[in-house]
């Protein structure tokens, strides 16, 4: 299986990206509708490496404000007017601005944690 970088699209060695519900979905979209599943390991190579955390900054830090957003449009319509028309509008433009989000979607790594090395080391 070959490992190409999310970043610069070259097959090289790097840190695994993480399998999330979005990677899921485009692998089942490539493997059922496209026909086109490639099965390559996508990593992040250490050339590309800062990049990859100033983009993934900037995608976490943009999902965290456009559903704070989101919730602020709740609460404000439910101020305004308490009825379950008013909660399914607040719903669905919280589901738009998360959508809204990925389109600067950049998966996380797949590190360990560092608690999980101290205690795998010390048996203590």
């Amino acid at each position: 299986m070959a490992t190409y970088c999310i970043m610069c699209g070259k097959q090289r060695v790097g840190i695994p990206i993480r399998d999330d519900r979005i990677l899921e979905s485009m692998r089942w979209i490539k493997r059922n509708v496209t026909k086109n599943e490639k099965g390559n390991m996508l990593v992040v190579c250490k050339e590309d490496y800062p990049a990859y955390k100033k983009r993934r900054d900037k995608y976490t830090s943009r999902q965290a404000l456009y559903i704070a957003i989101g919730v602020i449009f709740m609460i404000l319509g439910l101020v305004v007017s308490i009825s379950v028309s008013t909660v399914l509008l607040s719903i669905l433009i919280i589901a738009a601005l998360y959508l809204l989000s990925l389109i600067n979607y950049t998966p996380a790594l797949r590190l360990k944690k560092p608690a999980d090395n101290v205690s795998k080391n010390h048996k203590g």
